[in-house]
């Protein structure tokens, strides 16, 4: 991801990505990422959860989301996005394949 949408999640959402958080994935899933952190921010502000994103990326042309202190209602919206990113058209980011490894 370049620079100027990683800089736009890590000041949109400081509480789930900090100043040198790297996104390992193409830009054209930043609105996804987007949508993702809203919800997910709207969950951890609601139930008050600390939760740490440790790890955004693409694997085998599919969104990867790691993070530590999850409950069930996290969980569902990390694989809600991670399943959203498998419908984005391969030409969006044309340098991934969808082969895998």
């Amino acid at each position: 991801m370049d620079e100027e949408n990683t800089k736009h999640l890590c000041a949109a959402y400081p509480e789930l990505y900090g100043d040198d958080f790297a996104f390992a994935c193409p830009d054209s899933w930043t609105p996804l990422l987007d949508d993702f952190s809203k919800a997910l921010l709207e969950h951890i502000r609601a139930t008050g959860l600390t939760l740490t994103i440790t790890d955004v990326k693409e694997k085998r042309s599919e969104l990867r989301i790691y993070a530590d202190g999850t409950d069930a209602m996290a969980d569902e919206i990390i694989e809600i996005a991670e399943q959203r990113s498998r419908h984005i058209p391969a030409d969006e980011h044309p340098n991934l394949s969808r082969q895998g490894f």
